[in-house]
């Protein structure tokens, strides 16, 4: 693995699990010498924090994170367990066969992620398995609402806190979710998506506080 690769997923998880404080300056300077490397990969790991909405840049300010505290990341979490069921079972009732297939598709991809332990297709079959829910719940309103909720960056990187076990648990959610839009059961997709939101929700939570403590103890 480069220097530059080692040095973004350390600082990405440092910022998934909240070593750094919402709007804390990340100096390059100082991390290089804390890493033991040259502030050239230093230097292209923040780049690519930056991209990924994790850190923010500007003008003679230097690079920050970017501010989002448990409380946002709660209130989030509490909003999309009021909303994102009943989505899940709007979508359930309207999607058709388009949308299962769409979702069993997703599915194979994030079964074949976690068995290569590709988080990264992982996270963005993740992704895209609640944006088709969004697609066909029939409610513009209600997709462009929930839409926001689910692009907050620290939020769609979790899954970078999470073992294989807990993505099989996940996986096998979304499964439940397609089978009840295989059936049209929406009151099923909903209870499956309240399930889901809820133990993505603790699982975060219990992640970020394990990580907070080993870079203590570390």
């Amino acid at each position: 693995m480069k220097e530059s690769d080692k040095a973004y997923e350390l600082l990405r998880k440092r910022i998934i699990s909240g070593h750094y404080a919402p709007g804390e300056q990340i100096k390059e300077a100082p991390l290089s010498r804390q890493l033991g490397m040259s502030r050239t990969p230093v230097r292209a790991a923040l780049k690519r924090l930056i991209e990924d909405g994790l850190a923010t840049a500007d003008a003679g300010q230097g690079v920050h994170v970017s501010i989002w505290g448990d409380r946002d990341i709660e209130e989030t979490f509490q909003l999309r367990m009021l909303l994102e069921p009943y989505a899940a079972r709007l979508a359930a009732e309207r999607g058709g066969d388009a949308m299962v297939a769409r979702l069993r598709e997703l599915n194979e991809q994030m079964a074949a992620g976690i068995k290569a332990q590709d988080v990264e297709t992982v996270q963005f079959a993740n992704q895209l398995f609640h944006r088709t829910l969004l697609e066909y719940c029939g409610s513009p309103r209600l997709r462009s609402i929930l839409e926001v909720m689910a692009d907050i960056p620290v939020l769609v990187r979790s899954f970078y806190l999470s073992d294989e076990s807990e993505l099989e648990q996940s996986l096998r959610h979304h499964e439940e979710v397609t089978l009840a839009a295989a059936e049209r059961d929406g009151e099923t997709a909903q209870h499956a998506m309240q399930l889901h939101l809820r133990t993505s929700f603790r699982r975060f939570i219990r992640r970020r506080s394990e990580y907070q403590r080993q870079a203590l103890e570390g």
